[in-house]
């Protein structure tokens, strides 16, 4: 009987060059896919957004309080307090009865509604919103500010009319938090 050689069988798998080779192209496709998305842009501008969407709603509900009030202006704007005034969403409450960070009594209101005050998305001594109230110069005002963090949202704080570059800031008078000369300090 003659034995025949058998022919070698074709090789069912992959090499290992292969194998490195399809894992480097996923890793560079990976890569270039983060650096399109940014990730941490993404979430600085949902955080940024939440803040403008805040300072916005709060900015109508102490313009309405101030025009329904009957009492002066000390009354409604540091409710509790005599001016100066100011509050910090990091170190306050969040009462909308006038306790809260933001001392105007916000509960009562029938045209806008605020069952609490809103808190910056972060919350730290980077990122959180103050408020404050003074006579200054001669008149009721308020301001609120905060700082935004993405890069799309940051030339706001430059444009918004106020005396911070570094803030954002809404309000009756946008000089009354500042870093130096201002009824108030962020």
């Amino acid at each position: 009987m003659k034995f025949l050689k058998k022919s070698a069988q074709p090789f069912k798998g992959f090499t290992l060059v292969e194998l490195l080779v399809v894992i480097a192209i996923i890793a560079i496709l990976a890569a270039v896919v983060v650096l399109i998305i940014n990730p941490l842009e993404l979430t600085r501008r949902g955080r940024d957004a939440a803040r403008l969407q805040d300072l916005a709603h709060l900015q109508q509900a102490i313009n309405v309080a101030v025009q329904e009030a009957t009492q002066s202006g000390s009354d409604i704007l540091c409710s509790g307090s005599s001016y100066p005034c100011t509050g910090a969403s990091h170190t306050g409450t969040r009462d909308s009865d006038g306790t809260g960070w933001v001392l105007v009594n916000l509960g009562s209101q029938q045209a806008v509604s605020v069952p609490t005050l809103p808190a910056d998305p972060t919350n730290s001594t980077a990122f959180h919103y103050t408020y404050c109230a003074d006579d200054a110069p001669g008149t009721d005002a308020w301001e609120i500010d905060t700082a935004l963090e993405s890069d799309q949202q940051s030339d706001k704080m430059t444009t918004d009319g106020g005396n911070e570059d570094t803030r954002y800031e809404v309000g009756s008078n946008l000089t009354i938090i500042a870093a130096s000369g201002g009824s108030c300090a962020y």
